[in-house]
């Protein structure tokens, strides 16, 4: 749970910061694109995001996640990133597949992070609703773990995995 949570956190703080451009710079100059600032590598890297999540003072999560463990999620960013909240929305992975494609119709995507299977983000990805990042919190992800756009950028790192054993009745019952 707790590198769940850090991870979410990282990731929260990156996709919100992409948002805040004038608060990073890179190596040599001022990102002038979000995918620059995707690509920011620098020491300061995550007190730059996060300056510039604090900026906002809040984080939209889309999420699938099921039950409440959500909210113990956001808790747990809130208590770590003090000034930051959280405003989640929970939805199936198809609820916000159609909520992120509408607001991409209409040219304002609200989300500023994005929770939810593979397929959702596979859909995401081929309509090009992903920014390719870089992330040093990747590099304990395995290969497997991690969707490749190239050159050391990814489009998510998995971090949620369900085991799930399903009662078998040893008898057939009679009707």
């Amino acid at each position: 749970m707790k590198r769940v949570c850090n991870t979410i956190g990282f990731l929260i703080a990156v996709n919100l910061a992409v948002q805040f451009i004038g608060y990073a710079r890179a190596q040599t100059k001022k990102p002038a694109t979000f995918a620059e600032l995707a690509a920011y590598t620098g020491a300061d890297r995550e007190q730059r995001l996060l300056a510039g999540a604090k900026t906002e003072g809040k984080v939209v999560w889309y999420t699938s996640l099921a039950g409440s463990s959500y909210k113990d999620l956001a808790k747990g960013f809130e208590s770590k990133y003090s000034g930051i909240k959280i405003e989640p929305y929970r939805g199936t992975s198809s609820d916000i597949m159609t909520k992120i494609t509408a607001e991409a119709q209409a040219k304002q995507i609200i989300a500023d992070v994005i929770e939810t299977t593979l397929p959702t983000l596979r859909f995401l990805r081929e309509n090009k609703l992903l920014i390719a990042y870089t992330s040093p919190h990747l590099a304990k992800y395995p290969a497997h773990a991690k969707e490749s756009a190239g050159k050391g950028f990814y489009y998510w790192g998995v971090n949620r995995e369900s085991f799930i054993g399903a009662r078998r009745s040893l008898r057939r019952s009679s009707l």
